[in-house]
């Protein structure tokens, strides 16, 4: 091994040296600090520390423009740093101001001068219940929560004369804000964007169709928005003149009612619909005052239908929290119930600020020609988001037939009046014949969904554009793309499998929102940036893709339409048809002039045809199980389903698809090179031959074109003659039900009046019987306190007179007292005539005529009574007798029929025993069967049977017939007894209730003899010797007196009951038994014995003595298990 050199070593030794000096311990100045201050106490104070500059929070800077008629708006400059530029953001500028109380529900003002603005901070979203608590803490400190009509504005810095977006949230229009709209993904381009905020749920859309209550009046926010902007605009970078309405949802919803309306004209140049038309059904309230009737209820308002003066009031005091609580309770309890139940964040019809004077669609139908050009879609699952709010309803039909699954679903998403057209279409257009038997929750879900979308989000698009698109563009197309985040992926999905795009799911590839969908994966900014830059171009250019054949504006309107999808060859494919082969049924023919201008549409983009017979497409099975990446294989066949038998077409194989090789970062006006060859005059002539095929093919495919277009022309004016022919036809026959109609009304109206006339009679007869009780009553009080005073009378004439003897003595002393009197006055005045003498006598016997009248008259009036009594008493017993006859005569016929069924049922089974008996013979003549006819009465069929009786018979065949004889006999016996029993319980229930009828109505002739009598004692005390009796008996209280009088009642009625009747009477008189039963037994034993002295009459007796009766005799007869011939036999000698 050779040694370094010497200057490496001297090298090595310098460079340790070194480290060691660095290893060394040096002094820290920290302590040198602590030194130096000691020694300078006095003189040093220490300053505070500041933070390191990468810990000082930057100040933003401000962004200031100056807008006539606003003020000095002061926004945030470099709000955001978007593809390397800044991006400037005024934030929550007011355009227009609320009215307080009843103002909260009316159109808005727009804003006076405001001087300096400050636009630095977004301000809150308008009032919604997901943000009740923090309504209520902003009332609390005292904040006006409703001044919250703002709009924000993001633009690059330096823009000038820039495009505009105005982006208008929505979803359900009662949630949401203008946050949603973020500048992170179409500020990449030369754009400006604008969100705005408008008032939501009862404040924007709660309606009592009056000047107080107007409604829609969320349009009137947005349109004084839109004049605030077309106002101002270039004082942020924007043109005016190029204004493009983005909305989604229910925003969507707005601005499309907003433009049919006429009342934004020149306002907006370009509208884009995502997943929303003002066609759709969910969002139009078709029974505004029942919505305001319950939100009334719910709100503790008064709500009186004709004066709404009460309400307005109450409305305009209720605090914003507690109308928005109110409309959450009416949201959480209705939404159940139905579509027709919601309400109060719907469009309103005829609404008095006149943004929807008719019902949207007649507006888009007038609204044709001023049409304006869109870009019109939706998401391929847009309704499983409300198809998951009552999919638990679907769960519980408990039925296999589809139409009860089909009638869930349209409660929810269609008006009553289209339930019907609807039911048919999707039986006919989605579902087979096996779902009317086999249908379950599972099986069904996905063409119910296919279902919910075709009528809130397809159908609407389609009837939209129906006539606006032979005005204006219209490009259509649907949103498939399922990528890593859901608009509403926080919420579950209650459906048995997972759906494809869903709503507001494109919105998130605009905007970075909700914040945790705000992070995409490249495969999903690779589509976000393809959305955008087709939105930013139609916005700039009225186009949004300038390549050929990507994306061809709508020829009808079913299609052409762009789909973006999953496929990882492409994620844009042409497909022809919108409604994926289905037609939508026509609901408003009586709005546009053609009910299916285009039955063919998918022929106008057709390059291959081919002719395949119309069919339905089955839900036999859920196709998404399984499903693959790619849903919509490029040469998928679409199969055309109409309400005729029509021709369908394939889905066209495109020459080329210019996104197939797309690439992410490429830029849309960036052109490939294409590779050319060197000359090559065979070559040149192949291309040349090749062009010249392509043009000829080219010539070919536009004149099927024309031809085609021909055909349809000609197919649309055979079908405008045959709608004109029915709406002729519906118009007469709109005549007819109107006359029908008239006349059915004047029915009601007279058979109302009629009605009403009975109802005043019958009140005015209770009147009348009211007054009759009222007057009876006082007369009743009147008798009994006349009785009452009567009573008194006695028991005082009873006190003072304690007998008639003493009062004979009392008189006597009395007039001897008198007397004395008189004498002495004759004594002392022997010539004064006695005059008082005489006055006196007279007097006591004009007192004695009256008191014998009065005893008279009341005297007769008792008999009176009393005859009327026994009157009432002998009719009753006569009706009851009656009754009971009447009874007798039912029950005897009952007999007499039970006899004679039993009669024929013994002839029937004799019939059945003697043709038994024959099948055991060789042989036995016709006329012999023939001869068995029915017989007038069992006595006449013995008579006969024993005539033709043979002398011999078989033993064997006897016995035999004998033991089946008793079997059936024992088991008709068996039966016999069971009705006879039944029959014995229905007579004696039947008699128990008699017996309580009979029991209650003497009780009640009770009653009325006590109240004779009682009347009779008190209107005659000196008629008998009882009332003597009385008299002499003080009693304590008038109590005691009327229970002594029941008590001698009680007695006389006893001893008149126990006076014996004639004979004669009690046998035919049910009220001379003890009971009902004992009545009914004397008549048996009765009729026993009247048979047993018929029986000794007529020579009888002897034969059948231990029968005393036919029943008894039929039933011994019957239970012997001798043959019936035999038993003849035995006794024919005795007969």
């Amino acid at each position: 091994m050779q040694s370094l050199p010497s200057w490496v070593q001297l090298l090595a030794l310098a460079l340790c040296i070194c480290q060691i000096c660095a290893l060394q311990p040096r002094p820290r100045s920290d302590d040198a600090d602590y030194d130096f201050s000691a020694e300078n106490e006095d003189s040093f104070t220490p300053q505070p520390l500041r933070p390191p500059p990468w810990q000082e929070a930057p100040q933003p800077q401000e962004a200031r423009v100056q807008v006539p008629g606003v003020g000095d708006i002061v926004g945030v400059r470099g709000y955001k740093t978007i593809s390397g530029r800044p991006i400037n953001a005024f934030l929550g500028v007011r355009y227009a101001q609320v009215g307080a109380g009843l103002g909260r529900f009316q159109q808005a003002r727009a804003t006076s001068f405001q001087g300096r603005v400050d636009a630095t901070t977004a301000s809150p979203n308008c009032a919604q219940f997901p943000e009740l608590q923090r309504l209520q803490a902003a009332e609390a400190r005292g904040e006006n929560v409703d001044d919250c009509l703002t709009l924000n504005i993001y633009a690059p810095e330096g823009a000038r004369d820039l495009p505009v977006l105005v982006f208008v949230h929505g979803e359900m229009l009662f949630d949401g804000g203008a946050e949603e709209a973020q500048p992170d993904y179409v500020l990449e381009n030369d754009i400006v964007l604008v969100s705005i905020n408008y008032r939501l749920a009862p404040f924007g859309f709660l309606s009592a169709l009056s000047d107080q209550l107007p409604g829609n009046v969320a349009l009137s926010d947005i349109h004084l928005a839109l004049e605030w902007l077309q106002r101002n605009l270039p004082h942020f970078g924007g043109n005016s003149g190029k204004v493009t309405l983005v909305g989604q949802a229910g925003g969507a919803t707005l601005v499309h009612a907003l433009s049919l309306s006429g009342r934004a004209t020149n306002l907006f140049q370009q509208l884009i619909l995502q997943s929303g038309t003002a066609l759709n059904p969910y969002l139009i309230d078709e029974r505004p005052l029942e919505t305001l009737a319950t939100f009334a209820r719910l709100a503790r308002c008064p709500y009186a239908g004709r004066s709404l003066a009460p309400l307005y009031d109450c409305l305009s005091r209720l605090p914003t929290s507690q109308v928005v609580s109110a409309f959450e309770q009416l949201l959480q309890q209705n939404e159940a119930s139905g579509l027709s139940f919601l309400g109060g964040f719907k469009l309103v019809v005829g609404d008095p600020l006149g943004y929807l004077p008719e019902h949207p669609a007649a507006l888009a139908a007038k609204a044709a020609n001023s049409s304006v050009p869109m870009i019109v879609g939706a998401a391929k699952d847009a309704s499983a988001f409300i198809l998951s709010r009552f999919y638990d309803q679907i769960q519980r039909v408990q039925s296999q037939n589809v139409s009860d699954f089909i009638n869930v679903v349209l409660r929810h998403t269609a008006p009553p009046s289209q339930h019907q057209a609807w039911l048919d279409w999707a039986r006919r257009e989605i579902f087979s014949q096996e779902h009317d038997r086999t249908a379950s929750a599972h099986s069904v879900s996905q063409g119910l969904l296919e279902l919910s979308n075709m009528i809130l989000y397809r159908a609407p698009v389609i009837y939209s554009i129906r006539l606006s698109h032979k005005k204006s563009p219209v490009y259509l197309y649907t949103f498939d793309y399922r990528g890593e985040h859901h608009r509403f992926g926080h919420l579950d999905n209650p459906l048995p499998f997972g759906v494809d795009a869903s709503l507001s799911d494109d919105s998130v590839y605009l905007f970075p929102y909700p914040p945790e969908a705000s992070r995409l994966n490249p495969v999903d900014k690779s589509l976000s940036r393809a959305l955008v830059t087709m939105w930013v171009n139609f916005a700039v250019s009225g186009i949004p893709n300038q390549n050929a054949g990507v994306w061809p504006k709508a020829t009808s309107e079913y299609g052409p339409f762009l789909r973006f999808t999953n496929s990882r060859q492409s994620m844009l494919e042409l497909d022809p048809h919108f409604g994926d082969g289905l037609y939508a049924p026509n609901l408003y023919g009586q709005y546009f002039n053609a009910t299916n201008s285009t039955t063919t549409a998918a022929a106008t983009t057709t390059t291959t045809t081919t002719t395949t017979t119309t069919t339905r497409r089955p839900y036999v099975y859920n196709p998404y199980v399984n499903r693959q990446p790619n849903p919509y294989p490029y040469n998928y066949n679409a199969t055309t389903t109409t309400s005729t038998t029509t021709t369908t077409t394939r889905r066209p194989m495109y020459a080329y698809n210019p996104y197939a090789n797309w690439q992410p970062n490429r830029q849309p006006g960036q052109a490939q090179p294409f590779p050319r060859r060197p000359t090559d005059p065979a070559y040149e002539r192949a291309q040349e031959i090749r062009r010249q095929q392509v043009i000829r093919e080219q010539q070919e495919r536009e004149q099927r074109i024309r031809e085609q277009r021909e055909r349809e022309q000609q197919q649309q004016e055979e079908q405008q003659r045959r709608e004109e022919e029915e709406r002729e036809q519906r118009r007469v026959q709109e005549q007819r039900e109107q006359e029908a109609q008239r006349e059915l009304e004047q029915r009601y109206q007279m058979q109302r009046e009629k009605q009403q006339r009975e109802q005043q009679q019958r009140e005015q007869l209770a009147r009348e019987q009211q007054e009759v009780l009222e007057q009876q009553q006082r007369e009743r009080e009147q008798r009994e306190q006349a009785a009452r005073e009567q009573w008194e009378r006695n028991r005082e004439r009873a006190e003072v007179h304690r007998s008639p003897q003493e009062e004979l003595e009392q008189r006597q002393r009395e007039w001897e007292r008198q007397q004395r009197e008189r004498e002495r006055e004759q004594t002392i005045n022997p010539d004064e005539p006695d005059d008082r003498e005489l006055e006196e006598r007279e007097q006591q016997e004009r007192e004695e005529q009256q008191r014998q009248q009065i005893l008279h008259e009341q005297r007769l009036q008792y008999e009176q009574r009393q005859r009327e009594q026994q009157q009432r008493e002998q009719e009753q017993r006569e009706q009851l007798a009656r009754e009971q006859q009447e009874q007798q005569e039912q029950q005897q016929r009952e007999q007499e029929q039970r006899e004679q069924e039993e009669r024929e049922q013994q002839e029937r089974e004799e019939q059945q025993r003697e043709e038994m008996a024959r099948g055991h013979q060789p042989y036995e003549p016709e006329e012999q069967e023939s001869s068995r006819r029915p017989y007038p009465s069992y006595e006449d069929y013995v008579r006969r049977d024993e005539e033709e009786e043979p002398v011999d018979s078989d033993p064997e065949i006897d016995e035999s017939s004998n033991r089946n004889y008793a079997e059936e006999q024992e088991r008709e016996q068996q039966q016999r007894e069971q009705l006879y029993r039944e029959q014995q319980e229905r007579e004696r229930e039947q008699q128990e209730q008699e017996r309580e009828q009979q029991e209650q109505e003497r009780e009640q002739q009770e009653q009325e003899r006590e109240q004779q009598e009682r009347g009779r004692q008190s209107q005659n005390p000196n008629e008998d010797e009882e009332d003597q009796q009385d008299r002499r008996q003080p009693y304590q209280s008038y109590e005691e007196y009327l229970r002594a009088t029941e008590e001698a009642e009680a007695a006389a009625a006893a001893a008149q009951d126990t006076e014996p009747e004639p004979e004669p009477e009690r046998e035919n008189d049910p009220s001379a038994y003890e009971s009902y039963d004992d009545y009914i037994r004397a008549q048996q034993e009765r009729q026993e014995a009247e048979e047993r002295e018929r029986a000794v009459q007529e020579g009888w007796e002897h034969s059948r003595p231990e029968y005393p009766g036919y029943r008894q005799f039929v039933g011994n007869h019957h239970s012997s298990p001798q043959h019936a011939k035999q038993l003849r036999r035995q006794q024919r000698p005795n007969l």
